[in-house]
C-alpha cells in the first residue's frame, strides 16, 4: 500500500547498526581514559558525561531533551548559584509542557550515500567466507572460513559455525571458490604388492620399511 518493503535482518547487522556502534565506540574510549582495572567504577561518571555534553546540531543535551533541563553537574554541587528558583509545582508543570510540545524531533544523520557492495556470486555460492569484526592480532586473516552455505535469505543466510547454525549478515560475506575434486591428491595403486612392514635376518635383528622406501632400525635396548 505504503510501497515498504519488510525485511527481517539479523540481530548483529553493521549496516543498520552504525548508530549504537559510534555510541559504544566513544563509550569505551572515555572508560580507557580513566585509570582504574575496574571499569563498573567510572562508568556512572562517563555516563553523565556523556548526557551532559552539548550537541551542537540540536543546541541542546541528551538529558535535556529527556527531561527539559540539563543535570547538575558536581561543579554546581559544589559551588551552588545564589538566586534560587521559587517557583511552585504547578507553574513548572504547564510551562515544560508548553515547551516540550514545542520540541520536534530530529532525523537520524546518514553520511553513506553510496550503495553497499554485495558479490554478484554470493547467491549461488555453496562456500562463503565470514568476516571477523572484532579486534584482531597481528598477522590474523580478516576473514573466517570457508563455510557451507546452510540457508540463504533475502538479507542473511545460516552457516556453520563451531557445529551451530548461525545466522549471518549478507554484509560480512564474501564467496568462497573450492574446487569440486576429493581433496586427497595421492593415487593409489592396487596392482602394486604391500610393503613388508618387518624383515628378519640372520642376526635376528629388525628392520622396519616405512610408505616411503625407508629402512628403519632401532636400537636393543629399544625393543621389547
Amino acid at each position: 500500500m505504503v510501497g515498504a518493503c519488510h525485511f527481517c535482518t539479523t540481530a548483529y547487522h553493521p549496516s543498520a547498526n552504525g548508530m549504537v556502534e559510534r555510541v559504544h565506540r566513544q563509550l569505551k574510549a572515555a572508560i580507557m581514559c580513566h585509570n582504574s582495572t575496574q571499569w563498573t567504577e567510572v562508568l556512572p561518571l562517563v555516563l553523565l558525561g556523556i548526557r551532559s555534553s552539548w550537541k551542537e546540531d540540536i543546541q541542546a543535551s541528551s538529558a535535556e531533551l529527556v527531561y527539559g533541563e540539563p543535570l547538575h553537574l558536581p561543579g554546581e554541587f559544589m559551588s551552588p548559584k545564589e538566586n534560587h528558583c521559587t517557583e511552585d509545582f504547578t507553574t513548572f508543570a504547564a510551562r515544560l509542557r508548553s515547551h516540550m510540545a514545542k520540541l520536534t524531533p530530529k532525523p537520524a544523520k546518514w553520511h553513506r550515500n553510496g550503495p553497499f557492495y554485495i558479490p554478484k556470486n554470493l547467491t549461488d555460492c555453496s562456500h562463503v567466507f565470514l568476516r571477523q569484526d572484532h579486534v584482531r592480532k597481528s598477522l590474523e586473516p580478516p576473514y573466517a572460513g570457508p563455510y557451507q552455505v546452510l540457508g540463504r535469505h533475502p538479507k542473511f543466510y545460516k552457516v556453520p559455525v563451531r557445529n551451530k547454525a548461525v545466522s549471518v549478515s549478507i554484509d560480512r560475506l564474501k564467496p568462497a571458490y573450492v574446487t569440486d575434486g576429493p581433496t586427497n591428491t595421492s593415487v593409489a595403486t592396487s596392482s602394486s604388492p604391500p610393503l613388508p612392514t618387518c624383515i628378519h635376518n640372520d642376526q635376528k635383528t629388525k628392520e622396519r620399511i616405512t610408505k616411503s622406501g625407508r629402512k628403519v632400525h632401532f636400537p636393543d635396548y629399544y625393543r621389547p
